[in-house]
């Protein structure tokens, strides 16, 4: 992964995964692992949580398209490792949330 090209995306617009997916089946502790790994990373990248969500749906039994789409996922990491956000422990966070009612 280390050699790959960088995507500008975390997933491809419209993709369409499925549980009936004729592909090979893959490990399913490997893909466990991978999938905990990029939950770990939402916290400070948001913008991939959308397409971890739809690829973690996949856990029980994972197939080999189901393993591309999260190789998508890393090499988008890979692509913008300047990105996310920095929480500092020293500075007291305060949240300010304002709505319109109407």
């Amino acid at each position: 992964m280390e050699d790959s090209k960088p995507i500008c995306t975390p997933m491809v617009t419209g993709c369409s995964l499925s549980s009936n997916d004729e592909s090979t089946a893959v490990h399913q502790p490997a893909y466990r692992s991978t999938i905990s790994s990029l939950l770990y990373i939402t916290g400070t990248r948001p913008e991939i949580m959308h397409a971890v969500g739809i690829v973690g749906i996949f856990q029980a039994n994972p197939k080999e398209s189901h393993l591309q789409a999260v190789k998508k996922i890393f090499k988008y990491l890979q692509g913008t490792q300047n990105f996310g956000l920095w929480y500092l422990r020293d500075i007291d966070l305060t949240l300010h949330v304002y709505t319109d009612l109407d």
